[in-house]
């Protein structure tokens, strides 16, 4: 079934035609990655099927009846400044719920003429509880908020109050939980840590209606996307199939049309020639016969750089980003001893000692929070008040790239803030930018205009006019579009430096980094390899862990003749060993069989396990 049909949707501002006839149809069960460079449309394209801009051309039909979730960019612009209903539900809820437990230890201690009010009173109640769906707002409200890392009270809180990071995700929060048919996503996983960012994927997965997204992370959309329309010079070609796949199919569709060119210049060189021979034998018949040839042949090879062109399969004539040739590279780059560091009294790092190397690819990782730049903060010297031993090298000559990127004069043009960080000519200094896919006219655009990918960019071209031999970096692919973080992974790969990366971006972990250092319950793990290996190690260490515990819980009871409390406390630790492996297998097939129509009463079943399970790790401590 159709759920939002777009028809030839065009699109002009002033005299750039940005939409030039856009088809795209998105079924139910389909989840479409709406993908292109940065300016191309995409966002545009969303606006125009919600209604919030106009077409010049086209019509936007959406299925009759069809509840339609849309998260945008612009938050402050589309969600009202005020507690969600949905949530305000969830409070009615709560004070319900606490009458019910307390009516039900009345049943326990009534007296037979009390009973039957009590009962009464017990069997309405429920009625209203069941009327505005108690037990499923509350299950659906602590599922999402879990998995998307918030604060059960987030969404009564006014979205003015709210930080950056906890509006997208409340705002992304409130959309699911009122399960539309339709979601349209604009960046959907903006602010989200690696933990939500799966939880969204599995979501989206079991996810029943349609879904059409906007984004740059290539890892998601290879998870989620079952259809990819790529957005360029004003139309969208589409493939089947994830993102990788996507990329494989044009390299595969772009090898074919480039042999068939070379196949058809061929052929016109050699029939060309044929004309000159017949010419020069005066065989003017045979030579209109083999010029009629050569007319064919141009115009089926017009036609297959037509179809290059609108499908996008010309790679940018840009020149590939090289960062320069790290200089002396030392053993020891950065490290740490028994480093202490707390605020407000929450610890964020007990006891972390680790050791970073010459020439390693590090890449750090964890949940919103957990202290990954205040790591970074304190190797760079900007943060000083921990206990411990926390040392970048003073001999290491290092690049540092943070979130917000901040230039002295922002009215300066880009080449004129280039010239002021090294001495250069204007010719050189545009080859130097072109480097960084700044080309023509665009050099002189001022610094203040420029987009969040724009900056990073100009910054990361004066940042290597010093030749750093380590690179510090703070989130590098925010506000990069696919071909710039393309650009700017294969530089990373190439530097023969060392790169301290933190990154949310597993595609980037998966292709730049040699070893994980992931930041958890304020301890810093390491782990060798790329993202995808740290994952398997990770997962590999988990069930040793879980094996351990089920081998400890076999052992032997001590003789109680030994010591008598420490053989009664050695056979309840066992006892209590068992009940926590059974219980943990018994969720773990639990959490398997959720999705989007999970009865409540397994939500229920699943919370009273779960506070089992820690009710027995609780006694299992106070036995150690």
């Amino acid at each position: 079934m159709s759920l939002l049909t777009l028809e030839n949707i065009q699109k002009e501002y002033g005299s750039r035609e940005l939409l030039k006839g856009v088809n795209l149809t998105v079924h139910r069960g389909e989840r479409i990655a709406l993908v292109g460079d940065n300016g191309t449309g995409k966002t545009t394209l969303l606006r125009i099927a919600m209604g919030e801009e106009s077409a010049e051309k086209g019509k936007v039909i959406i299925g009759k009846g069809i509840k339609v979730g849309y998260l945008t960019q612009k938050l402050n612009e589309t969600i009202p400044d005020k507690p969600f209903e949905t949530a305000l539900n969830y409070e009615k809820v709560a004070i319900m719920e606490r009458r019910l437990r307390k009516l039900e230890e009345s049943m326990s201690e009534a007296k037979d003429d009390q009973l039957d009010e009590v009962m009464r009173k017990y069997s309405n109640l429920t009625r209203e509880y069941e009327a505005i769906d108690g037990y499923n707002i509350e299950v659906k409200i602590k599922t999402i908020l879990l998995g998307l890392g918030l604060r059960e009270e987030a969404l009564t809180i006014p979205i003015s109050k709210l930080s950056g990071g906890e509006k997208m995700r409340v705002a992304l929060a409130r959309i699911l939980l009122e399960e539309p048919e339709l979601l349209i996503l604009d960046e959907p996983t903006n602010h989200l840590d690696i933990k939500a960012v799966e939880w969204l994927e599995n979501f989206l997965k079991k996810f029943s209606g349609g879904v059409l997204i906007v984004s740059h992370d290539r890892y998601f959309l290879d998870q989620v996307a079952t259809r990819v329309a790529e957005l360029h010079g004003g139309i969208t070609t589409e493939k089947s199939g994830n993102y990788s796949t996507y990329l494989e199919q044009k390299r595969i569709r772009k090898e074919f049309i480039l042999k068939e060119q070379k196949r058809l210049i061929r052929e016109m060189q050699q029939t060309e020639e044929l004309v000159q021979k017949f010419m020069s034998m005066r065989k003017i018949k045979a030579a209109r016969s083999r010029e009629k040839v050569v007319d064919r042949l141009k115009v089926e090879l017009k036609q297959q750089q037509s179809i290059e062109k609108e499908e996008h399969l010309i790679n940018k004539t840009m020149p590939m980003l090289h960062f320069k040739k790290a200089g002396h590279i030392s053993k020891n780059i950065a490290w740490a001893n028994d480093l202490d560091k707390s605020f407000d009294n929450v610890n964020i790092f007990s006891k972390v000692s680790f050791q970073i190397n010459g020439g390693e690819k590090i890449g750090i990782i964890g949940p919103n929070g957990c202290g990954k730049t205040t790591l970074i903060n304190i190797l760079l010297g900007k943060d000083k008040d921990f206990q411990g031993e926390a040392i970048l090298g003073n001999w290491v000559k290092f690049g540092y790239l943070g979130q917000e990127i901040t230039f002295e004069d922002e009215t300066r043009s880009i080449i004129q803030e280039v010239q002021y960080k090294k001495e250069m000519l204007e010719k050189e200094a545009k080859r130097y930018l072109s480097r960084y896919q700044f080309f023509g006219d665009e050099v002189h655009k001022s610094i203040d205009v420029l987009s969040g990918g724009e900056r990073v960019r100009v910054y990361l071209a004066t940042l290597m006019l010093d030749e750093p031999y380590c690179l510090i970096m703070d989130e590098p692919t925010n506000h990069l579009d696919m071909a710039a973080r393309d650009v700017l992974e294969k530089a990373i790969i190439e530097f023969k430096g060392t790169v301290i990366a933190i990154s949310h971006d597993r595609y980037f972990l998966n292709r730049c980094i040699t070893r994980i250092m992931e930041i958890e319950n304020s301890k810093i793990n390491s782990y060798m390899g790329n993202y995808d290996k740290h994952r398997n190690s990770k997962a590999k260490l988990q069930e040793a862990n879980k094996q351990e515990l089920k081998e400890k819980s076999k052992m032997p009871i001590l003789p109680k003749n030994l010591d008598g409390n420490n053989a009664k406390d050695n056979e309840k630790t066992k006892e209590i060993e068992a009940e926590i492996n059974s219980l943990e297998e018994v969720i773990k097939e639990l959490e398997k069989s959720f999705d989007t129509h999970t009865d409540y009463k397994e939500y229920l079943n699943y919370q009273e396990l779960t506070d089992k399970l820690n009710q027995q790790y609780a006694r299992w401590e106070q036995l150690q």
